[in-house]
């Protein structure tokens, strides 16, 4: 089983809601926007921060206090990858040049 950083670290990348376990038996349900392996000035200690409907602020959370990371909604970037919107978007540029002339 992966461990709690690389199971962040995937959510992370992952571009959907995820499902954080916490310690205390309880969980969050959001999408995953930053995460601080080293932390920082407003939290010394490794977090994430999630997004949760309904709210307008972040959620922090230290790594410290997560079990596990599920992948459960769906991920908005699947399939559409760089290359691919390269190829979209001169297709749309000549189609707007040959319309043009």
């Amino acid at each position: 089983m992966d461990d709690v950083k690389t199971q962040i670290e995937k959510a992370f990348d992952y571009r959907g809601d995820v499902m954080i376990r916490l310690k205390d038996g309880s969980t969050v349900i959001g999408f995953m926007s930053n995460r601080e392996a080293k932390g920082m000035f407003r939290c010394p200690e490794p977090f994430v921060e999630m997004m949760l409907d309904g709210r307008n602020d972040k959620m922090l959370i230290k790594y410290a206090d997560i079990v596990q990371v599920d992948l459960t909604g769906e991920n908005a970037a699947a399939g559409k990858s760089w290359e691919e919107w390269v190829v979209k978007e001169e297709a749309r540029k000549k189609s707007q040049t040959a319309t043009a002339a």
